[in-house]
């Protein structure tokens, strides 16, 4: 069915909620049950593999469309534990309208304290509870359209039938359907009882269809479907910024940052930005936001500042826009806020309570002002960035270091940036008002919050939100920018990348590393059909330019080296004394190295009942002892800040947290930090010891083999990676088995048996002493010199004390990810 041209907003989400609200809750657990038996056939289900380049958006939307259905149908699954009935709440159909098809109940019910039924909420409605496996007669699906008051909610459900693959004009009517038909439709008050359960949160995944929509009427959408750039940027439609700044970013930024940096003055609408692991990313996206705040059109600008202005007189602010128009094709469609231009500083209030913010001062040079969407998947790395931009800020025209106004919009905001969170920037202003919410509701004030909401907005020049919520602030504020920087792009899936750009930008930066992690998917069946490869992969593979930043500043080199010729072609190279930075005492034995493998021949893999996740007891015994060994000779490691205990596997973690625990009292999480590959995503330890968990023969690893979560298990360690695995069962893959080998190339192998506690004794231990190396001992006597002298850690151009090369300080879960 070819694409409809015109679809609005409305009638796409209407299309949406048609196809899931006719689902069946218990086929689609049948369903669900019956894939994890077997591969089901993906055709009879319409679904076709992703591909790199599209020819029309009937194919790009027949591709996603079908995957991110069937990505609703595993939320909604895991949405719910299907033997969990003490949830059940017993409601009432108050009222009961119909429209577009759809039938609106109101429905009472109890409210008790706890989770709430909030907007977008995914119910079931029943005659009566599932209980045990009795079948119940009348069931549907119902949406939260919004709550009237506390026990109160609007809801919408189609029961006009259940739709046939997803084509809504064709319907086949259901009993159970009917049935609660007459239910909501029953003149008996008595008969219009109903139980709800709530399932899951369809918020997102509505916004990533609408974003997936979005395609359709994208500025860039060529460019999208091709993964190809189009046109070469003549010289006069680039940007350019004033040489104090020029020359600044230039000096404080390496080689490859400064390309990455460089790039965004070329107007071309795609910029991708590769960030492997401790290459400053999050720097580097600092300076982005500089360069892109502070540049002018090339045609525009010389030397002395704007030719207009020395050649003839003043423009008047319509001859001003058109002659910018002709310099550059991008900026048409000027926004009426651009013709607002503070000389000095913005005239506008801006809340600052808890936040001492330098005034923004725009050069007279700069008349037009470019607005950024800065967006993450997730909330912990949104706020990394956040929190970098409020304490370092950015550098204006004459390279002076200052905060731009900025917002930070959605849920669950970091504390440490609260300050500049929206609903808190609101408040403070209804407060200098006189006017708090509570009196705001009683004078049922609602205009008064959505204006000071509306005008806060405004008049940040950057605005801060996850991909995901970025779309309700489209929707309800209509707010436009000018430019949005995706950072983790790798880390989503392609619909919740377009989310973001559906509302005129003239530019995208998607940064973020396809060799790590990759974005999270529910279905094993869409996941097989490349529903998670990210925008930014897609268009890497289809070979689209990528700037990568290619010094790093986190690892000692023989960490580095693995990762730097298996993920990244041989292009990482080591910032300016990272060798003397992370050379430490207790590299003078083989086995506490900067990279050691340690082959515990005797583990055995083994599954806890039901779980689906691998334990592996032995490793978890050998790494007890070896971290014991560590902090006992080496007392700067005890603390959860210095070591990380990884693995890819929850059960394993669980395991190892029990056992420490047991072993070290019930705060042993300050002691060390316990999580899996997923959970460390961003983040940096001194040591890292890796537990690989899988030992068998021949049956393979599992997702043991999924190299982006080697890679970032591996590189998390500043000074030194002990890996723990069965060398002979990892070496089934290609990547691990190169790690393997490039440990018995180092000598740095070593073939573990029980018991484990002779190997740390201290005889052995003084049979595994290095050599000492002169020029190592001279190079930390110079870098405690320069901690003495108080000198800078870093050589120009390299992160502050920074934790991570995206810097997510994270919340140490792993969102209940990391395991098959």
């Amino acid at each position: 069915m070819a694409v409809e041209k015109s679809k609005d907003a409305s009638s796409i989400v209407a299309r949406f909620h048609k196809i899931v609200l006719s689902w069946d809750y218990l086929h689609l657990l049948k369903e669900s049950s019956e894939k994890g038996k077997h591969i089901s056939d993906g055709a009879s289900l319409g679904l076709k593999n992703v591909k790199e380049t599209y020819k029309d958006v009937d194919e790009y939307i027949g591709t996603f469309e079908p995957l991110l259905f069937e990505e609703v149908k595993a939320q909604i699954v895991q949405g719910r534990n299907e033997d969990d009935v003490s949830e059940w709440k017993l409601g009432v159909v108050v009222t009961c309208g119909v429209s577009d098809g759809f039938h609106i109940p109101v429905v009472g019910y109890d409210a008790e304290d706890g989770e709430p039924i909030s907007e977008n909420d995914l119910l079931l409605l029943s005659r009566e509870k599932f209980q045990g496996s009795t079948i119940p007669s009348a069931y549907a699906f119902a949406l939260v359209l919004n709550r009237e008051g506390r026990d109160r909610v609007k809801l919408r459900t189609f029961l006009s039938g259940e739709v046939q693959l997803m084509n809504i004009d064709e319907v086949t009517s259901c009993q159970r359907l009917s049935k609660i038909k007459s239910i909501f439709e029953s003149s008996d008050e008595s008969k219009r009882g109903v139980s709800i359960l709530k399932i899951a949160s369809l918020s997102t995944i509505v916004r990533e269809y609408l974003g997936l929509w979005s395609i359709i009427s994208l500025p860039f959408k060529e460019l999208i479907l091709s993964a190809a750039e189009k046109d070469s940027i003549s010289e006069d439609r680039s940007l350019k910024i004033a040489r104090p700044l020029m020359d600044s970013l230039e000096h404080e930024y390496n080689p490859s940052q400064f390309n990455a940096i460089r790039a965004s003055l070329l107007r071309k609408a795609f910029v991708l930005i590769q960030g492997p692991p401790g290459t400053g990313k999050t720097r580097t996206i600092l300076g982005l936001l500089s360069a892109i705040l502070h540049s002018t059109p090339a045609r525009v600008q010389s030397k002395e500042g704007l030719r207009g202005q020395r050649r003839r007189p003043e423009l008047d602010i319509n001859e001003r826009y058109n002659h910018w128009k002709l310099a550059s094709p991008w900026l048409y469609d000027t926004n009426p806020r651009d013709k607002i231009m503070p000389i000095d500083g913005d005239d506008g209030f801006f809340p600052t309570t808890g936040n001492e913010l330098k005034p923004e001062v725009i050069n007279s040079n700069r008349k037009y002002r470019v607005r950024v969407l800065v967006c993450a998947p997730s909330n912990s790395a949104l706020d990394e960035i956040v929190l970098r931009v409020l304490n370092t800020g950015i550098r204006d025209e004459k390279d002076r270091s200052y905060n731009p106004k900025i917002v930070r919009i959605g849920l669950k905001a970091h504390h440490s940036v609260q300050a500049v969170a929206l609903d808190y920037l609101v408040e403070q202003k209804l407060s200098a008002m006189g006017n708090t919410t509570a009196d705001a509701k009683k004078r049922g004030a609602t205009g008064d919050r959505d204006s000071i909401r509306a005008s806060v907005l405004d008049e940040a020049a950057i605005v801060f939100s996850t991909l995901g919520f970025s779309g309700s602030l489209f929707s309800k504020l209509n707010q436009m920018f000018d430019v949005v920087i995706i950072d983790e792009a790798a880390q989503a899936v392609e619909p919740a990348t377009l989310v973001p750009l559906g509302n005129g930008c003239k530019q995208v930066f998607l940064v973020g590393d396809p060799v790590q992690l990759p974005a999270t998917v529910i279905s094993p069946t869409a996941e097989r059909f490349g529903y998670g490869m990210s925008l930014f992969k897609r268009f890497q593979k289809a070979g689209y330019p990528v700037q990568m930043l290619k010094t790093q500043y986190r690892m000692h080199p023989e960490i580095r080296y693995f990762p730097s010729h298996e993920f990244y072609n041989g292009e990482l190279e080591d910032g300016p004394r990272v060798k003397d930075e992370t050379e430490q005492p207790w590299h003078r034995f083989r086995c506490f190295g900067p990279f050691v493998f340690f082959d515990i021949a005797d583990g055995v893999e083994s599954q806890p009942s039901g779980s689906g996740s691998w334990v592996n007891e032995a490793e978890v015994e050998f790494v007890l002892l070896m971290y014991h060994r560590l902090v006992t000779k080496y007392k700067v490691l005890k603390g959860s800040s210095q070591v990380a205990i990884i693995s890819p596997y929850r059960h394993q973690v669980k395991l190892l947290r029990d056992r420490f625990r047991n072993t070290f009292g019930v705060e042993s999480d300050k002691l060390v930090d316990i999580n899996t590959v997923d959970g460390f995503q961003g983040r940096e330890k001194g040591v890292a010891i890796f537990s690989c968990v899988r030992a068998n023969e021949n049956k393979g690893i599992g997702f043991v083999q999924d190299f982006r979560r080697m890679n970032v298990g591996i590189t998390r360690a500043r000074f030194s990676v002990l890996v723990v695995g069965s060398a002979s069962t990892l070496k089934q893959d290609d990547h691990w088995a190169h790690l393997v080998s490039r440990a018995e190339d180092q000598n740095c192998l070593f073939k573990v048996t029980k018991p484990y506690a002779p190997f740390f004794s201290d005889q052995n231990l003084e049979t595994l002493q290095v050599e000492e190396d002169e020029t190592m001992v001279e190079a930390v006597e110079g870098l405690l010199d320069d901690l003495v002298n108080n000198e800078c850690m870093y050589p120009v151009g390299e992160p502050e004390q920074v934790q991570a090369d995206d810097d997510g300080y994270g919340d140490g879960g792993d969102g209940g990810f990391g395991e098959e």
